[in-house]
């Protein structure tokens, strides 16, 4: 036990400390900012704990993320290469996202097991991230040169949960469904020429989509008054003020006025605004920092690795964790429309905080195969 705890510290310890740093920091900032803006929600006079159930479940759930993320780390993440095991995977992530349209409510995302409220959708993103990596790699050539096993591909993995997605309504993880799903192809070497067809095929249907759904039509009608007339929705309009009143170095750690029912989703989707109103400019470009440092070193552990199935799953994971914080900010900001995807590792916790972490882990293992593999070469050609 002692020996395997040593080996476990020893690898963790040649880890790659960027992202491990910069993980650190946005749960450090996340936590102190939903402590914040948790107390004055509604969660908080409904429950016995008051004023610290939101951070006491937020905590719980980087605790449950930490555990994965260990659990990941030390898990050779090539087991995932097995077709019999990735397809059960995807095909029972597909099966428990088509159980929460079973859920008698306005917006079906979540399951409840145990009483606490899963989304599905972040297991059967990585699950399909792990089936389209082993299926581009493995039929690489065939897939880049014929439409015919692209659309199979398609249709095995993608197309479903966009389609289970769209139903929910859900079209935030749409987008990353869909930029996850490009970034694997290109990675794997699919034909460019082949995957921007695809892209322009994906615009059309989305812009065919619009007029048959009330949401998607309120949420660019908000956003295009914004642009063009500065006509912000509440929501919206609420973050820039929050955002402006920050000013360059903030009103103080638990000074935020958004806090008190003025910014709705204050602690999940727009915790960025009450995290810029009380901690300035320096806070949100801390933030901005720390991002950018996780899509780089997951983008360069995607590039270092020698294997062609790792290095798919690596930039799927990073681009996955990247369009979540991309799209956020910009929502917060009105530069995007408001789509409903939390900021990585600062918004209250949940299912996707969860599946961060563990991303996170399964990007660690990939880096320590790739470690050991150049160490192995190095010693090889000085041999």
């Amino acid at each position: 036990m002692i020996r395997r705890l040593r080996g476990f510290a020893g690898n963790l310890e040649t880890s790659d400390l960027w992202l491990l740093s910069s993980v650190f920091v946005l749960l450090l900032l996340g936590s102190i900012v939903v402590y914040g803006t948790g107390s004055y929600t509604d969660l908080a006079r409904a429950t016995p704990l008051g004023q610290y159930y939101v951070i006491a479940k937020h905590i719980f759930m980087i605790a449950a993320g930490t555990v994965m993320l260990f659990a990941c780390f030390q898990l050779d993440y090539r087991i995932w290469r097995k077709p019999w095991l990735n397809r059960i995977a995807l095909a029972a992530g597909l099966a428990l996202v088509a159980a929460t349209l079973f859920e008698d409510r306005e917006i079906n995302r979540w399951i409840v097991v145990f009483g606490i409220s899963i989304q599905p959708v972040e297991a059967a993103k990585v699950a399909l991230i792990f089936f389209l990596a082993e299926r581009a790699t493995n039929t690489r050539g065939a897939a880049a040169d014929s439409w015919r096993q692209l659309g199979i591909l398609l249709a095995a993995g993608p197309v479903p949960l966009i389609v289970l997605l769209v139903l929910q309504p859900n079209f935030g993880n749409v987008l990353v469904v869909i930029g996850v799903t490009l970034t694997i192809f290109l990675v794997s070497g699919f034909s460019l020429r082949r995957l921007a067809v695809l892209l322009a095929g994906l615009i059309v249907a989305g812009a065919a989509i619009v007029p048959f759904s009330t949401k998607l039509q309120t949420r660019f009608a908000d956003w295009t008054a914004g642009l063009l007339h500065g006509d912000y929705a509440h929501q919206v309009h609420q973050s820039l003020i929050g955002l402006g009143a920050g000013g360059w170095r903030g009103l103080g750690v638990g000074q935020s006025h958004n806090k008190f029912a003025f910014l709705p989703e204050s602690h999940t989707d727009f915790v960025y605004s009450v995290l810029g109103e009380e901690w300035g400019l320096t806070g949100t470009l801390l933030v901005l920092t720390a991002l950018v440092v996780i899509a780089w070193r997951g983008y360069d552990i995607a590039a270092r690795c020698p294997d062609p199935f790792g290095r798919a799953v690596a930039a799927g994971l990073t681009s996955g964790l990247t369009i979540y914080g991309v799209a956020n900010i910009g929502m917060v900001t009105g530069i995007f429309p408001v789509i409903g995807l939390p900021l990585p590792f600062v918004s209250f916790g949940g299912t996707a905080m969860v599946g961060a972490l563990a991303s996170v882990g399964i990007l660690l293992s990939i880096d320590r195969s790739s470690r050991s593999f150049h160490l192995w070469r190095r010693r090889w050609d000085r041999n």
